[in-house]
């Protein structure tokens, strides 16, 4: 039994290229002329909030203690879960404050 060696020869042109560009932008070229080192990048107020909103929900634990605790003893007390239309406006009212 023979086994044919004409495997298709893969073009490494591209990765080649690809290769040769990751190079130039590690050491500054670009198109073969070096690229300025006064680059600046302006960052949006916008994108600024929504950076802070996002580290702020992420650093925020899923269960709050403090609140599951606090309504464990209003339910205890009877001061919530008589009403639950009450209920919902007052969790409403209270998501709208913040």
């Amino acid at each position: 039994m023979k086994i044919e060696t004409n495997r298709p020869r893969i073009d490494t042109t591209a990765t080649d290229e690809a290769q040769k560009v990751g190079a130039d932008r590690r050491t500054g070229k670009v198109g073969g002329r070096q690229t300025s080192s006064t680059d600046t990048v302006e960052v949006s107020s916008d994108a600024k909030l929504l950076s802070q909103a996002m580290k702020v929900a992420h650093d925020t634990p899923d269960i709050r203690a403090d609140v599951v605790e606090r309504m464990r003893e209003k339910l205890a007390a009877g001061a919530v879960g008589n009403d639950a239309g009450r209920l919902a406006d007052s969790m409403l009212d209270a998501l709208l404050k913040r």
